[in-house]
């Protein structure tokens, strides 16, 4: 039977008054519950991360990770409250909250590997007598999708019907280092990804700490662990660069170097060489994961500003802080932040590889967290060890970043002379030239002596360091010092405050300090300093 207009248009409205009603029943909890769409699952890998202890554990988890999460971000991995990177709790908890990510906890690695049977065809044995064996490891298990095992870890992966894929107990044993990673060139080098390459340094001896491993495990990535020094290197140097020879400008190098064979300024130096991009740390984790996590539709980035218009000068001392390794493992979570105006400096490739990392750190920033990018280019490098032909190109993609990232400063340090932190003019020039959206620049780590303006832009360098082990009497001492040395106001402190240090460890230095002294944002501090610049122009001297 055919409803009349009017009853068709009665069933319409009860219809639509029943769907309202069952949406207030439910309400937004349930509303928000039904738009989450990311299920994954969670496992925990905190340990000791010995070689003989805890690592045959979490090796074997980190590189599963890295199978796993090629397709989706499947696997998620807890680090505990002690490790390096201090925000892997408090991202799970910002994705379940924000990001619609529900999750599921894996107790046991043979649950995991039972859970995710279809990504892993088998497993690779390594050596743990031979820390190279290791890393070589994790190459061969991004080619041949296999999770890295110690030996007595065997008898599980056979009970479960896993298969070997490679065994290297006993195989490096007549063999050094270079041999050992020559030997992986010359079997896996092209069978790898050369987007990325995997330094897989940190701390040497019975310890390891692979937290990158799982990004380069699903990247199909080559590992490695040479000296870059030149002096001592020898053949591992002489390996290395051919290894970064082999990359295509402005690639990726994450990891780190291995403190025990060189330094991380040797690193970097060499691989801005090649125009490559260094990114860590080799203890930076769930990057497999992060990836996966998008920005909503239509979002950008907005960062706070202080109100640039009608400053005026005062005679006083303007202190302005920056802390290197900020976001991550550094103080952000620690006490005292957003209570004094602080600079934060940013790991600007986040923007492609994890956007919701940086999503997650601009959505808690207060009016006194200001951002600053960095390091030298689009990621750390040494300006002056970058080839000429790709210097422009490397600051212009920090500028585009920059702009992305709605961030107007920008930071340098180049530690590639042994002598100086500072920068020749050309270079200094070619920052003004390429980056013209940026207010101002900061040079250095330590108090360097490059100062330079450009229409109201100035070009300045810290002029003190907060080491790790100064007491709050001591940095006052310092600073005081310091005033007595530049008498002329307004003077410009530009403090760079390392991450071992928290916003209420400085404000306990500031505290003692008398009235002179006045603390404001580095946009301010530069535009200040650009307005009225007391610092002598001075560069870097060349022959």
């Amino acid at each position: 039977m055919k409803a009349s207009k009017s009853m068709s248009k009665r069933i319409f409205m009860y219809s639509l008054l029943a769907a309202v009603g069952l949406f207030i029943a439910r309400g937004p909890a349930m509303a928000k519950e039904e738009a989450k769409t990311i299920h994954c699952y969670v496992m925990n890998v905190a340990g000791d991360w010995k070689i003989t202890g805890d690592l045959p554990r979490e090796a074997l988890v980190i590189s599963l990770q890295g199978l796993v999460n090629r397709t989706g971000p499947n696997l998620y991995l807890l680090y505990g409250s002690d490790y390096d990177y201090h925000n892997v709790q408090a991202l799970l908890d910002y994705y379940h909250k924000d990001h619609g990510v529900d999750y599921t906890m894996i107790k046991s690695i043979p649950d995991a590997l039972v859970k995710f049977r279809k990504y892993v065809k088998g497993y690779i044995v390594y050596d743990q007598k031979i820390r190279d064996s290791i890393v070589l490891s994790f190459t061969v298990a991004g080619i041949e999708d296999g999770v890295v095992v110690a030996p007595d870890q065997v008898p599980m992966m056979k009970k479960l019907g896993f298969k070997e894929l490679a065994n290297f107990e006993g195989k490096f044993e007549n063999m050094d280092t270079t041999q050992i990673y020559q030997w992986a060139y010359d079997h896996y080098w092209n069978k790898c990804s050369h987007k990325e390459m995997i330094y897989m340094g940190g701390v040497e001896g019975n310890y390891m700490k692979p937290g990158i491993a799982d990004l380069g495990i699903a990247n199909r990535a080559f590992f490695f662990d040479l000296s870059t020094d030149p002096n001592t290197g020898g053949t591992q140097y002489q390996l290395a660069k051919k290894l970064y020879s082999k990359m295509k400008p402005f690639s990726f190098i994450f990891g780190w170097h291995s403190y025990m064979k060189d330094t991380e300024h040797t690193s970097v130096t060499l691989a801005s060489h090649y125009a490559l991009r260094v990114e860590g740390l080799n203890t930076l984790p769930n990057m497999s994961f992060h990836r996966w996590i998008k920005l909503p539709p239509g979002y950008k980035f907005q960062a706070h500003h202080a109100d640039l218009k009608n400053l005026k000068l005062e005679k006083k001392i303007y202190v302005s802080f920056i802390q290197s390794d900020g976001l991550g493992i550094g103080a952000w979570l620690k006490p005292g932040r957003g209570k004094i105006p602080y600079t934060w400096e940013v790991n600007m490739y986040w923007y492609h590889y994890a956007p919701a990392i940086l999503q997650y750190y601009y959505s808690q920033a207060t009016p006194n967290d200001e951002f600053i990018g960095t390091l030298g280019g689009p990621s750390y490098m040494y300006p002056k060890a970058i080839p000429d032909k790709y210097r422009p190109t490397a600051i212009k993609m920090a500028a585009k970043l920059i702009k992305d990232l709605d961030i107007n400063m920008f930071e340098i340090f180049d530690a590639s002379d042994s002598l100086t932190r500072d920068l020749p003019k050309n270079i200094v020039d070619e920052y003004f030239k390429y980056m013209p959206n940026a207010i101002g620049f900061v040079n250095g780590y330590g108090p360097a002596h490059t100062f330079a303006t450009k229409d109201g832009r100035p070009f300045m360098s810290f002029d003190y360091y907060l080491p790790p082990t100064r007491t709050v009497k001591e940095a006052d001492a310092d600073l005081e010092e310091l005033a007595k040395m530049n008498p002329k106001r307004p003077y410009f402190i530009c403090f760079h405050v390392r991450e071992y240090t928290d916003v209420q460890g400085v404000m306990n230095i500031m505290k003692p300090l008398g009235p002179e002294f006045k603390i404001v944002p580095l946009d301010v501090f530069l535009k200040l300093a650009g307005m009225d610049p007391t610092f002598k122009t001075q560069y870097q001297f060349t022959r």
